[in-house]
């Protein structure tokens, strides 16, 4: 048996008819139309967390590539850095090189012998040049300390002011 839409039952009331329940047709529209605006808020509400997400990982990126750059820049300022000293200690080896053979030069016997005759008039002593002191005695044990020293005539100015405070 079906349900009919009127509000009683002919013959036996035993059976009851299916009714379909009353809904009004604005109800329906209005759920609708609800429905639509929540879709549509969590539309852009979508929208937005993924902005702000892609806006989070954009802006992660740039400032992982800013400390990247600057962490390259510090090591290429230190390698050039290296590199000039590196070219520095080369040069003050070769210096350094230069100065020794230098050194060598003039310490050696001959040169000083001829810079000592040539250009100081020095000559070679001969056994009738030298002059043998026996150091053995002391000669100077008559001398006292006090015999090397300046004595202060008392002529100075600072003496004279000294002289008055006594």
């Amino acid at each position: 048996m079906q349900g009919r839409e009127y509000g009683y039952v002919k013959g036996n009331t035993a059976v009851a008819p299916v009714r379909k329940p009353k809904i009004s047709k604005n109800n329906k529209k209005k759920n609708n139309i609800l429905r639509k605006k929540n879709k549509e808020r969590a539309i852009i509400a979508n929208k937005k967390s993924d902005r702000k997400y892609m806006f989070l990982v954009v802006a992660t990126i740039f400032t992982i590539g800013c400390v990247t750059i600057a962490g390259d820049t510090n090591i290429y300022n230190m390698q050039r850095q290296v590199t000039e000293l590196d070219s520095t200690i080369k040069t003050m080896k070769e210096e350094n090189e230069a100065l020794k053979v230098k050194l060598l030069k003039y310490s050696s016997l001959g040169n000083i012998e001829e810079n000592a005759s040539a250009k100081l008039g020095m000559h070679m002593p001969s056994t009738n040049d030298v002059v043998k002191i026996d150091f053995s005695e002391n000669y100077f044990s008559g001398v006292s300390q006090e015999d090397h020293s300046v004595k202060n005539s008392g002529k100075g100015l600072f003496s004279k002011i000294a002289g008055i405070f006594k």
